[in-house]
């Protein structure tokens, strides 16, 4: 076991070296075999109020992370529906070309292409790639956005871009400002970017995974992406906040930055501490659901699994072994145990809890038509989705 070298940094946005911590934990993760301790915390900007992490694994832990941990699911086609709608409010009618970075499955470009624009992606995982060819025949590039990229595609003397886009990619980018700095340089004069992250002003508390943890680095606000947008002169045209989630459009206007910095520093405190007395109540909730359960196979070994024994849930309840349809990770070790096909359940004897939110109504019915027999056991009465619900501390809007 070893502990994941980790960096400090000065804030990603403004440069301040001052910073307060807002919310800090240890987890284990386990990355081929190897169990890691990985301590985070994230802090809040004294100077502009940016909530990040602080220190920061390297980019290949994080790389390494991502392959194991995230797996791809299906794109909601009625939020990319909400994304189109807003993209086309804020399109000039002349405009042809679409970049989409970190493309997933492809739901969204397809439904642009419909709309009649010349679509490109950049995806770097090969089962994003392969999805967006078999459900909509699309090409896409299996690359990641970066300099490499970027000085390659300029020398290339292909034509820039009248919208690139991304969504739910800023929040896990450790250097933002290069970052945005490097797609205004494949985005037109006058074109637009459109971003799109969790909005870190309503974070989610009524579930296991927690909101400031490992996935993302980065937690943003309205009031960061107008620094922003003051940091590198670009003009910020529109906002809207759905859903729990940041929609934002920049135009490449090519302003004279101002470095003028709004602090929200009292505003994000705040934030974090409301956060903490949310979360430790939906953990009491838990605690109670669980109550007397003694032997049970867990479904799902994922960071769910990982942050409900961590947060000590699981600790008078006899795991019989943990099973998770993801053939990654069949054979790989998980804490104290080898991760199972779900084929195991057909001689299973005991309750299996589904461990996860976002699946699980999908693992429930997935259940119900292979092992009829198996007695559930759901942490969640209502999932609130990505494209349904809002993500306030469990209050619905």
């Amino acid at each position: 076991m070893k502990i994941i070298t980790r960096k400090t940094i000065n804030c990603p946005i403004c440069g301040s070296e001052q910073y307060n911590i807002g919310y800090s934990k240890t987890y284990k993760v386990f990355i081929d075999n190897e169990e890691l301790i990985w301590p985070t915390q994230q802090v809040i900007c004294k100077k502009c109020g940016m909530i990040y992490t602080n220190p920061q694994p390297d980019v290949q832990t994080l790389q390494f992370y991502y392959e194991k941990y995230l797996r791809f699911g299906e794109s909601s086609a009625l939020f990319s529906k909400e994304q189109v709608q807003f993209l086309k409010k804020n399109a000039n009618n002349s405009f042809n070309t679409i970049l989409e970075i970190g493309a997933f499955d492809g739901t969204f470009l397809n439904l642009v292409k419909n709309e009649g624009f010349k679509v490109f992606g950049l995806e770097p995982s090969s089962e994003g790639v392969e999805k967006a060819e078999k459900k909509y025949g699309l090409n896409l590039e299996k690359a990641f956005f970066n300099e490499e990229y970027v000085k390659g595609f300029l020398k290339s003397g292909n034509n820039k871009f009248d919208i690139v886009c991304f969504f739910h990619v800023y929040e896990h980018i450790q250097n933002p400002i290069n970052f945005l700095n490097l797609v205004t340089k494949i985005t037109k004069p006058d074109g637009i970017i459109f971003i799109e992250v969790p909005d870190a002003q309503k974070p989610f508390a009524n579930n296991i995974a927690d909101s400031f943890s490992i996935e993302h680095i980065m937690y943003y606000t309205e009031t960061s992406f107008r620094n922003i947008a003051g940091i590198l002169g670009l003009e910020l045209v529109e906002i809207e906040k759905p859903h729990g989630v940041i929609r934002v459009i920049f135009k490449n206007s090519n302003l004279k930055p101002t470095y003028k910095i709004t602090n929200e520093y009292e505003n994000n405190k705040s934030i974090l501490e409301k956060y903490k007395k949310y979360r430790k109540k939906f953990l009491n909730s838990i605690k109670e659901k669980l109550e007397g359960l003694k032997n049970i196979v867990i479904y799902g070994a994922g960071m769910h699994t990982s942050q409900m024994i961590q947060e000590g849930l699981l600790n008078d309840i006899s795991i019989e072994y943990i099973v998770d349809s993801d053939p990654k990770k069949w054979g790989s070790k998980f804490f104290n145990y080898i991760v199972m096909s779900p084929e195991i359940l057909k001689n299973c004897k005991y309750s299996v809890l589904i461990s996860s939110y976002d699946s699980q109504e999908e693992i429930s019915s997935y259940l119900l038509n292979e092992f009829p027999s198996i007695k559930q056991v759901k942490l969640y009465n209502n999932v609130i989705s990505y494209n349904k619900g809002d993500y306030s501390c469990g209050k619905k809007n």
